[in-house]
């Protein structure tokens, strides 16, 4: 657990000299897969005790260490500078991975993603030639093609690619809003047929195209079992707008909603909290009115991680509307129950689909190494369970059959959905350029790992053509800064 630089370029050396590439390094542990604790790690390189927020005089620049988590960085930005990162909400989440795996959140369509404010990283990596830990600042102005190649890369595909990530800087960093004002519309499943369900996702598709970029939404098409299904929105102030102007503007554009989505189906009140990463609360938050709060509130109230259990997800992009193919098989699977479950136990399992676009869809697919900037949706497929087995023990029986069948869930809905295109959201296969590939900081390991022999697929949809095809690729950024392959898990970039 380094404190600082000297120790990190220290126990990088010993970790690696010792164990090779059974070292891993970890930020704020919420990789949804095996990358880091499993059977073949034998050291843990922990980022945690670096965990600084501020501004960095001899840069000048903010600077964020990789150990932070998101809501230490958020309260530091916005209690000393009035600034802000639009990352994501879930509140526990470390730096280290978050925002070189891209980083998006709640303000993402007003602000962009967080590798798109990046300025400079300090990272540690490994020379094969002299066998020594070294200490890199780069950034787009370093002074070789190397090191600014290697910062094009840690800005989306860093995660346990090229090395130890120290820190990161920005020059400039957003103002944070004002005020920020939070309402949910829910409907009750038994209200909604498979034409009703298909007219939700086609507003649902026009809705988010038409938002304004101050306004982030999450539509939570629960499982049948949760009994509703609904959709959150946050609205932040515009610069310069006054708390009456926010006010009267959210309320007129939830006034608009209601009506427009209530012309499909009848709103009825929430009865429990809509689930799934983001939005874990205690309570059901902006309930049959606008909740109007300051956007440090709005934070806290979306800032959830969720409670200890089992999970599984698998993401996609949607450049436009679903087709009506995949509105049947979204429709037909949130009304399925594997064997092996009663009912009750897929009341938490769910397809989200969030708003997309805006700032994001403003940067190149070449200027960083994020390829997606045409959404218009982001989707996370999402299943939970919970049982009383002893740590380790969760897929050993009898508790297997619960997982099993949570998994075989999940990824049959997905491999339905997206069955014309093979079983995965791959705009190589679809001439109508509607799906756009996954999201790397949602790993899923059933797209492709080196074990399978199939890792190209899965990094090709995380990555598209920045992952070996165009003049600047992650391949090569790879071979050049970690040719032994040092630095490797299961969804890690090749050398070759």
């Amino acid at each position: 657990m380094p404190r600082n630089d000297s120790e990190a370029v220290a126990y990088v050396g010993e970790a690696i000299s010792r164990y090779g590439r059974d070292v891993k390094v970890v930020s704020g542990r919420h990789c949804y897969e095996d990358f880091i604790y499993n059977g073949t790690t034998r050291a843990v390189i922990d980022m945690s005790a670096m965990n600084r927020v501020g501004w960095d005089e001899r840069r000048p620049a903010f600077v964020v260490e990789a150990g932070c988590e998101n809501w230490s960085v958020y309260r530091a930005l916005l209690n000393a500078f009035h600034r802000t990162l639009p990352a994501g909400s879930c509140y526990s989440v470390g730096a280290g991975g978050h925002i070189t795996g891209g980083g998006y959140g709640l303000l993402s369509r007003l602000r962009g993603l967080v590798v798109d404010h990046l300025s400079a990283v300090d990272i540690v990596t490994w020379n094969a030639s002299s066998n020594s830990a070294e200490l890199h600042h780069v950034s787009a102005s370093s002074a070789s093609d190397d090191e600014r190649d290697l910062f094009w890369a840690l800005r989306g595909a860093g995660c346990g690619n090229f090395g130890v990530i120290l820190r990161y800087y920005f020059d400039d960093l957003p103002e944070a809003p004002e005020f920020a004002s939070i309402y949910t519309l829910s409907w009750d499943w038994a209200s909604i047929d498979s034409a009703a369900f298909a007219d939700l996702l086609a507003f649902y598709a026009e809705f988010v195209s038409d938002m304004p970029e101050t306004e982030f939404s999450l539509l939570k098409l629960t499982h049948v079992s949760a009994g509703q299904l609904g959709m959150t929105v946050q609205a932040v102030s515009p610069e310069g707008a006054t708390l009456l102007d926010h006010r009267a503007d959210v309320e007129r554009r939830y006034a608009e909603a209601r009506t427009r989505f209530g012309a499909i189906v009848d709103h009825t009140p929430l009865r429990n909290p809509l689930g799934g990463h983001p939005g874990w609360t205690t309570a059901p938050v902006g309930n049959e009115s606008v909740q109007h709060v300051t956007y440090l509130e709005a934070l806290q109230t979306l800032n959830g991680s969720g409670p200890n259990q089992f999970g599984k997800y698998k993401s996609a992009y949607l450049n436009k509307a679903f087709p009506p193919d995949q509105v049947a098989a979204i429709h037909r699977w949130l009304r399925t129950t594997p064997h092996g479950v009663a009912e009750s136990d897929m009341s938490q399992s769910l397809l989200q689909v969030d708003s997309y676009g805006g700032a994001v869809n403003r940067v190149a697919s070449d200027a960083t190494a994020v390829p997606q900037r045409d959404a218009i949706m982001k989707l996370q497929y999402q299943t939970y369970w919970l049982n009383a087995s002893r740590p380790g023990e969760g897929r050993r029986a009898p508790y297997d059959v619960q997982a099993d069948a949570h998994l075989g869930w999940i990824n049959d809905f997905y491999r339905e959905v997206y069955a014309e295109y093979g079983g995965t959201p791959d705009p190589a296969r679809d001439p109508s350029g509607t799906v756009a590939g996954a999201y790397y900081n949602y790993p899923d390991s059933v797209l492709g790992t080196h074990a399978a022999g199939d890792v190209d697929h899965a990094l090709w949809l995380y990555f598209l053509d920045n992952f070996r095809d165009n003049e600047r690729n992650l391949v090569a950024v790879k071979r050049r800064w970690d040719p032994a392959n040092v630095f490797h898990h299961a969804q890690s970039i090749p050398v070759v």
